[in-house]
């Protein structure tokens, strides 16, 4: 049960979190496309970065330790707004060609359809056992068996 209460919780913080951080991405759009970078309409930041034909043929590891490094400018301007710490890097391996694709968006673990949908279901199970309880439950009863039984 109290499961169910802070899902809800961290649902709606997480949510807020990622609606600030969609507003402050929009807003600074201009500056992120003079860098080279695309911002979506959910406030996702974007870039392919290409790899050099001598990195290209490194392992897949090596690779992505690179593309790591080509994100420090981007880092820079980010954090210039206070958003690099709450950025976090997806990396996608674009297929047949030597780049990657960088998503970076803040860290979401509550937002997600299936989870949403369990806990929906959950709390609709909830909400409907506590609805028929205080429907069928003789309250008045128990009150009067309750008083019954203390001390005069």
């Amino acid at each position: 049960m109290i499961k169910i209460i802070l899902y809800w919780y961290n649902f709606f913080k997480e949510l807020f979190y990622v609606y600030k951080y969609r507003k402050a991405s929009l807003s600074i759009k201009t500056e992120l496309e003079a860098e080279g970078l695309r911002v979506d309409q959910l406030g996702r930041i974007y870039t392919v970065i290409n790899l050099p034909d001598e990195v290209s043929s490194q392992a897949e590891l090596m690779q992505q330790s690179f593309v790591l490094q080509q994100l420090s400018p981007i880092t820079q301007t980010l954090m210039k707004y206070g958003m690099a710490d709450s950025s976090f890097p997806e990396l996608r391996k674009i297929e047949n060609s030597n780049s990657y694709l960088i998503i970076l968006y803040p860290e979401i673990d509550y937002i997600e359809l299936s989870v949403f949908l369990v806990n929906l279901a959950l709390t609709a199970v909830v909400g409907i056992v506590i609805y028929y309880a205080i429907k069928w439950v003789p309250f008045a009863w128990l009150l009067a068996t309750a008083q019954a039984y203390l001390p005069k």
